[in-house]
């Protein structure tokens, strides 16, 4: 028998001995397909983990009236040459890091309300001076003289130079409003995000909230509901968080939403409470960011917490605090200065504040 002879056979033995043995295992029904083992994953299985596939209508407004508030964004991108950052990129036009960073609900109502919206650019795009003057070391932060006549500061970063944490703690001292925006990984950022939360009263924890009990699509996006009476929880039954870590601040009783029942952290498998979104007077931490993007505002009562988050933002105690107050009838900049930052400005209300909010829906 030659060698091509005798692999062939080699090759029938083989082929008969396989079939044979499925046949006689079972593994071989009458149709020719073994049948598909059950599932016993309950997450997978259970009708009542997604309850809720379809997307609902985002309504978000404000309450308030106060006249026009500057507010300052910091989304946490490092511009580079084919990245910018500016309103453009805040409001979605810009390239996947920024719309990640995704706040367009909450800078169009802003600005839908008449208030004016800032992105700040990262100090490491900034040029340096060519020469310091005496005074160099009293002067502030490129951050510190953004926020000299802002009223309110949401940020999305926590590696700030030693020099704009001296000027965010300042500005909270006098009356600003912060919003902190904070991730599960940030909790290995350090020593950025321990410095930031050091000055703030705040902190963050690592590891995710999780529920396999309860959720909405998949483990990961959990429901948080109100711990009591809040204006940032008025008209908000729960809110959902994609994918969110313990926080909290300095108050004792800061807490402001909780996990719901069934809850767990990923990285001790226990069962949590801790608050996902805290407060202390002026500042609010909030342990995801995206719940602010357009289809996460389409969930539960989130329109309604973006709403009460920028009337927050801009009922402030910042008036007559302001290294430079704002002039009526000021024409407003329709470029950045050299080395500054790009400026949004909505409608102007200085001379009738909005007695009737302005919606806007995210679709």
């Amino acid at each position: 028998m030659n060698r091509l002879s005798a692999l062939a056979v080699a090759f029938v033995v083989t082929f008969a001995t396989v079939v044979s043995g499925a046949a006689v295992a079972g593994l071989v029904g009458g149709d020719g397909v073994a049948p598909a083992p059950e599932i016993e994953n309950a997450h997978y299985t259970d009708a009542d983990l997604v309850n809720d596939r379809a997307p609902g209508e985002a309504t978000i407004e404000m309450s308030s009236d106060v006249p026009t508030q500057t507010v300052v964004f910091d989304p946490g991108v490092d511009p580079s040459a084919d990245q910018p950052v500016g309103p453009l990129a805040l409001l979605g036009f810009g390239g996947p890091e920024v719309t990640a960073r995704n706040v367009r609900p909450l800078a169009n109502v802003l600005l839908e309300n008449g208030h004016e919206v800032r992105v700040y650019t990262p100090e490491s795009s900034r040029t340096a001076p060519q020469t310091a003057g005496p005074s160099a070391g009293d002067e502030p932060s490129p951050l510190g003289k953004e926020l000299e006549d802002a009223d309110a500061f949401v940020t999305f970063r926590s590696d700030y130079s030693a020099a704009a944490l001296d000027d965010i703690e300042s500005f909270r001292e006098s009356g600003g409003h912060l919003i902190v925006a904070t991730e599960p990984s940030a909790g290995f950022d350090a020593p950025g995000a321990a410095a930031l939360d050091g000055r703030l009263g705040t902190a963050s924890g690592p590891g995710y909230v999780y529920n396999m009990v309860e959720n909405d699509l998949n483990y990961q996006r959990v429901y948080a509901e109100p711990t009591g009476n809040s204006s940032l929880t008025a008209g908000v039954d729960r809110a959902m968080f994609e994918t969110v870590t313990p926080v909290g601040t300095a108050a004792a009783d800061g807490g402001v939403l909780r996990p719901s029942e069934g809850s767990q952290l990923s990285t001790t498998r226990a069962a949590t409470d801790a608050p996902v979104l805290a407060r202390d007077d002026g500042v609010v931490v909030v342990g995801d960011s995206d719940f602010l993007v357009p289809e996460n505002t389409q969930r539960v009562d989130n329109d309604v917490l973006v709403g009460n988050l920028a009337d927050f933002l801009v009922e402030n105690d910042r008036g007559g605090t302001r290294t430079v107050a704002p002039q009526a009838g000021a024409p407003t900049p329709t470029a950045p200065e050299p080395g500054g930052t790009n400026t949004t400005q909505g409608p102007s209300n200085e001379s009738t504040p909005n007695a009737t909010p302005q919606n806007e829906t995210s679709v």
